[in-house]
């Protein structure tokens, strides 16, 4: 059968022939609308592409029930959404992806082409994106249940303030709330399934964008750089035993579990450090495996000259046209520690107008120009306080919501 054909490609081994006859092609229903075994089986190519994950039969098994149980809170949260009037519209979601492609560092339809290149459905990057946009206008209509006080955000910058000498840390976060006691068990091996991903070769990331339930998600769970003191006590005692590079076991907290990577640790400044904030220009060109010395050596001869000869992004612009080159692009606005350990390298200490040497790369070769260089204070003002702080108390009440979904839903697992 179909469906018994899909179970094995997509986890490794056929369902019982009992349930398999009942609910063909159906792996839960909510609140009478179904998601398919389709859907399930896209969503972990999306993931094990996006994070990187050889998605071996084992693994499958191990993360088809969290990654089904996502789906379905996906489906309640855009069922609510819908119930409540906020809409969601195309300009939404491809506003949402340039904005992923931005943040990955891929050109203008990129994503599209790397769903593509991993044999992924197109509508399945959509129909993970609808439900987040929609939840988060619904959230957006909740602000004005919370109230920030002046003196929040004042203790909030006395402790930043006082621990401006101490380290500061680069951080990314994956959270894994446990919204039912009975789940605490489950939810915790999930996050033990989390490391082990990690310690295979995944990307924190991808998991965190398919995973975390912080709002930080959409950004790769990067959380930036933070002051000793501005992370709850015992996030801070693991971040404080890291060093940059590794990653946490998961920390247990009132609300769930916490896995943490330090990405780099800077020396505390009392006259307080600058963050970085980079527009570069990358002008690729690709170089296949196989490819003959003089043909390569030819593409890697075109990179030189542009080296020499181009003065500005825009000159690099125009080279990328000539050669039709759609893996060049721009990317505004990304610190030096969003990229790749090869780009950083090559790029951190120039200067606005610098460019980098010939950079190889899987698939080719590129140039970075730097278009524009920006430092300014790391010291957050009132605003990102106030900021943050409602952004902490929307997930408190997000999470509640989503638990009250839950609870009044009609949910029926079919797998």
């Amino acid at each position: 059968m179909i469906f018994s054909a899909l179970w094995i490609t997509a986890f490794g081994v056929p369902l019982q022939p009992s349930k398999a006859q009942n609910v063909i092609g159906v792996a839960a229903v909510v609140n009478d609308a179904p998601i398919s075994v389709v859907d399930l089986v896209e969503r972990i190519k999306l993931v094990a592409a996006s994070s990187n994950i050889q998605m071996t039969p084992q693994r499958r098994q191990e993360m088809a029930p969290q990654i089904l149980q996502q789906l379905i809170n996906e489906k309640l949260q855009l069922q609510e959404a819908e119930r409540r009037g906020f809409e969601v519209t195309d300009e939404d979601i491809d506003h949402a992806k340039n904005l992923i492609e931005q943040n990955s560092g891929l050109p203008a339809g990129g994503l599209d082409r790397f769903m593509a290149q991993n044999n992924i459905a197109t509508d399945t990057i959509r129909n993970q994106i609808r439900p987040q946009i929609g939840w988060q206008k619904l959230l957006g209509s909740m602000r004005r249940e919370i109230q920030i006080s002046d003196a929040e955000i004042d203790d909030n910058l006395e402790r930043i303030r006082t621990n401006q000498g101490k380290p500061r840390n680069n951080v990314q976060e994956l959270f894994l709330p446990v919204d039912n006691p009975q789940d605490e068990t489950k939810v915790y091996q999930n996050a033990l399934d989390v490391i082990r991903a990690l310690d295979q070769g995944a990307n924190f990331g991808g998991l965190a964008r398919q995973f975390s339930a912080s709002s930080s998600a959409a950004n790769g769970g990067n959380l930036g750089w933070l002051y000793t003191g501005e992370m709850a006590g015992e996030l801070q005692q693991a971040i404080d035993q890291l060093a940059p590079g590794n990653v946490s076991p998961p920390i247990k907290t009132i609300r769930g579990y916490y896995i943490l990577k330090l990405l780099d640790r800077r020396r505390g400044d009392a006259n307080a450090l600058t963050d970085v904030k980079l527009d570069l220009y990358q002008l690729f060109v690709p170089i296949a495996a196989g490819t003959a010395p003089e043909e390569a050596n030819t593409k890697l001869g075109i990179l030189q000259n542009a080296k020499q000869s181009a003065d500005s992004c825009q000159a690099l612009a125009n080279v990328a046209v000539d050669l039709g080159s759609d893996m060049s692009g721009k990317t505004e606005g990304i610190s030096p520690n969003e990229l790749s350990g090869t780009v950083r390298n090559a790029v951190e200490n120039l200067d606005k107008g610098g460019i980098s040497d010939v950079i190889r790369v899987d698939g080719g070769a590129l140039l970075v120009m730097v278009c524009d260089k920006i430092e300014e204070s790391s010291l957050p003002d009132r605003d990102n306080i106030r900021d943050r702080l409602m952004a902490e108390r929307l997930e408190i009440l997000a999470r509640r919501k989503l638990r009250e979904l839950r609870r009044n839903a009609f949910i029926d697992i079919r797998i």
